[in-house]
């Protein structure tokens, strides 16, 4: 599903991402950890088409990110990001509404119908005439995932989706999430949530510098990490 060839990103002078290697098949959860500034988010990025690295290659569906079409691409390829990043002005169904109307030209009802179903299975069948500013934290991530799945993606990306939520609201967002990933969603998470990663994830992801410095089965990769960098990062987080 998704195929990282040595990609390398710089923000001013600074190398962000470091010869990057990483695949993903399909139907499987990986969860990427690492530090502030590692550059967990930027690989994400890149993998959707926000950001173009300056070496190497992202291939998604068998496609060169290089030359594909970036509508397409985004339609297979869902985002969630940290904010919710949902129309404030527009209600929570006509945010889910919008993407497959303008960029798939689905028909109103259909896009409607679609959008009423996706907000059932987030368990928010009742919010779709409320606005962005009536709902919790929690509400409107879970809107943000349904808005993500109305484009009907093969892969979805999250990064860090609740590290801007208050603690109880936490669990209803990666009680969505553990759900698409039973379903079989091929995903790739970038989270703090070191509970979620254990009990959902294929395949952990460790990052740091820049690089991958570790990488393995979940079980693995927490009950013998063999890296030192990654030993430590876990003492940290574990016993926090």
């Amino acid at each position: 599903m998704i195929q990282i060839k040595e990609i390398s990103k710089s923000f001013g002078g600074k190398k962000v991402l470091d010869q990057v290697t990483m695949r993903l098949d399909q139907g499987e959860v990986v969860v990427v950890i690492g530090p502030s500034g590692s550059g967990k988010s930027t690989l994400l990025r890149c993998i959707n088409a926000l950001e173009q690295p300056e070496e190497g290659e992202v291939w998604l569906c068998g496609q060169n990110m290089a030359t594909a079409d970036l509508n397409h691409i985004r339609s297979i390829a869902g985002m969630v990001f940290q904010q919710f990043n949902l129309f404030p002005h527009m209600s929570v169904l006509d945010n889910l509404t919008l993407g497959p109307k303008i960029v798939q030209g689905m028909p109103l009802k259909e896009a409607k119908d679609l959008a009423r179903a996706l907000l059932h299975k987030v368990g928010l069948a009742d919010q779709s005439s409320a606005f962005p500013h009536q709902l919790s934290g929690g509400q409107q991530q879970r809107v943000a995932i349904a808005r993500a799945l109305a484009m009907k993606p093969k892969v979805m990306l999250f990064d860090e989706p609740t590290s801007a939520l208050d603690p109880e609201l936490i669990g209803e967002v990666l009680a969505v999430m553990r759900q698409l990933a039973e379903e079989g969603m091929t995903m790739v998470v970038v989270t703090h949530e070191m509970g979620f990663a254990r009990s959902v994830a294929n395949r952990v992801v460790f990052m740091d510098q820049g690089k991958i410095k570790a990488q393995g089965p979940t079980e693995r990769f927490f009950n013998a990490p063999s890296h030192p960098r990654l030993q430590n990062f876990l003492s940290k987080v574990l016993n926090h």
